[in-house]
């Protein structure tokens, strides 16, 4: 069968796309979960590790089932771009992942959901999003129009370094200034820690978390930690922040250079042009790539690491830091205790509560899983289609 782009062929690759993924995300998260809907009544540490595998699992096949329908559209439909199944099938499965969210928090709005994906979508994922349109729309030969691409993207990157993602979250009114409430404790802890804060913002969502910024020296805290913490819990949680605030200059340089590590990457297409060599400076690249983000985890949890001695030495009771990482924990459904084979950046709950001279009034759980098997299922699919496309 052949496919032509036309635009109502191209219409309905987008249609189709978006209405498979988003069955397909529907249907493994709600199969993912059912462990978890089994652990109703157990301690909140048992249904946390329960629900981990199934929250990475949801997160992974939102790249994994838009992989899948857009190696199969090049196979069904080869004249037509993949980027007309990626991305509704990547939308799809972001709008599954709604469902996911107010199953596991039955108050989540769907406002809140929107805003944390949008949040993470510009802090975080939009990285990996201008990555990954670069190397596929790179020229195939090295140029004047090669170096102002690579230019272009490499402006992005050091924009986002330096503050454009919070700006984008401001102009799309993400996050609001913080309250009174808000900067006078901030004031507090920056006043006794001697640190500088140049802004601090709410972010609108159902998770509990905080953020920093350190290059723009900016705060996020989002509403939901400000209802659940009581004020010496924020207080606790801000003077961890602060403590990444007031990392040496080093680290920050790290930081920076690692954020941009898979940024040679973008190379491909004109590199591939040079024959052998070109490919041979490529896989040195990537292993070059590799090696640089291997060394930002560990530099990043010594860094966590640090901020958790910070925040617990700048209390009267140390006691209460221990409680407010508990009460983040436990209000996110977060494991106490992480696989053990996962590039996770904080140590676990349990150890920082007890690194924090607080001893846990339970047994220290599990380890909980890496992820559930709907991902490992998407992953092997993708394999085999892709080999089945290079035989064919």
């Amino acid at each position: 069968m052949n496919c032509y782009p036309m635009p109502e062929m191209t219409l309905w690759l987008i249609i189709g796309s978006f209405c498979i993924a988003f069955l397909f995300a529907l249907g493994l998260n709600w199969l993912a979960l059912i462990p978890w809907r089994r652990s109703v009544g157990k301690h909140w540490t048992e249904r946390a590790r329960l629900l981990n595998p199934a929250r990475t699992s949801a997160r992974l096949n939102n790249w994994l089932i838009p992989a899948n329908l857009s190696i199969i559209s090049s196979i069904l439909c080869p004249d037509v771009s993949f980027l007309f199944a990626a991305i509704p099938s990547f939308l799809a499965a972001l709008v599954a992942g709604y469902f996911f969210s107010r199953e596991v928090v039955p108050e989540v709005s769907f406002k809140s959901w929107l805003h944390l994906v949008a949040a993470s979508l510009f802090l975080f994922f939009i990285w990996w999003a201008v990555l990954m349109f670069a190397i596929f729309n790179m020229p195939l030969n090295f140029s004047c129009w090669t170096w102002l691409s690579a230019s272009a993207v490499l402006a992005l990157m050091l924009a986002f370094n330096f503050g454009l993602g919070i700006k984008l979250l401001r102009w799309f009114g993400l996050v609001q200034p913080a309250s009174e409430r808000l900067k006078a404790l901030v004031e507090v802890v920056s006043n006794q820690m001697k640190v500088t804060v140049r802004a601090t913002w709410i972010l609108s969502t159902h998770l509990s978390n905080a953020l920093a910024f350190p290059l723009t020296r900016q705060l996020v805290f989002t509403d939901k930690l400000l209802s659940t913490c009581t004020d010496d819990e924020i207080k606790a949680v801000c003077a961890h922040e602060l403590g990444h605030l007031n990392e040496p200059r080093k680290v920050v340089l790290t930081r920076v250079l690692v954020s941009m590590a898979f940024y040679p990457t973008i190379f491909a297409r004109p590199m591939s042009s040079l024959g052998d060599l070109g490919t041979h400076a490529y896989f040195i690249l990537i292993i070059g790539s590799l090696i640089l983000w291997l060394i930002g985890i560990r530099v990043a949890r010594r860094m966590e690491s640090r901020a958790d001695k910070i925040a617990a030495e700048n209390q009267v009771d140390a006691a209460v830091y221990a409680r407010a990482l508990e009460r983040l924990y436990e209000t996110n459904l977060m494991p106490a205790v992480m696989p053990r084979r996962s590039a996770k950046i904080h140590p676990d709950l349990y150890d920082r509560m007890t690194a924090a001279g607080v001893t846990p009034d339970y047994p220290k759980p599990k380890p909980a899983k890496g992820q559930s098997w709907t991902s490992y299922l998407m992953f092997y699919l993708a394999i085999i289609l892709a080999i089945l496309t290079c035989l064919g």
